[in-house]
């Protein structure tokens, strides 16, 4: 609790973004967690000229923490839904992975890797449509890649950069 109270206290104006907030009130018998949304609350009043707190996570999930805490849903009376990314964007985070990793797509895995990405944004769940879920399945492939050509005795930099339909399957 001294280590939740510390790190609000730390600055004196400021923004406190809480990702997986609803993690503060997920196992009923998780006291630590009840007393940092409490400590969390104090705070919010004592500070609310100079501190903006941003809660994150699952809509179903955020539901309960701000059901959890007759202060909670007060003192958030802002909320703000996300919808999962389309098949776009999910091709968009994915160019941007990729681009960060030096890994380029075959066109044959380009096309294998947005059908996936396709049928990823219309899985219902809370593991689908979002940018891990496209991270997940970026590194998988990247592994199935290193185990394809492990051993190969493969220098040129084009075919080691080089993510193939097969590595995604």
């Amino acid at each position: 609790m001294e280590a939740s109270r510390s790190m609000m206290t730390s600055g004196h104006a400021g923004v406190l973004f809480v990702d997986e907030a609803y993690a503060l009130v997920k196992d009923p018998k998780d006291s630590f967690g009840r007393e940092a949304l409490d400590a969390l609350i104090k705070q919010i009043e004592d500070r609310r000229d100079d501190l903006v707190v941003v809660l994150a996570g699952y809509s179903a999930e955020m539901a309960e923490l701000l059901d959890a805490n007759p202060g909670v849903r007060s003192r958030f009376p802002t909320v703000i839904h996300f919808e999962d990314y389309d098949a776009e964007e999910l091709m968009a985070i994915a160019e941007g992975l990729l681009a960060q990793r030096d890994l380029v797509l075959a066109p044959a895995a380009r096309t294998t890797l947005a059908e996936l990405l396709a049928a990823l944004s219309e899985e219902p769940g809370l593991e689908h449509g979002n940018g891990r879920a496209v991270r997940n399945t970026l590194e998988l492939a990247a592994r199935r890649q290193a185990v394809r050509i492990a051993g190969g005795g493969i220098t040129d930099v084009a075919v080691l950069q080089m993510l193939e339909a097969c590595d995604f399957e």
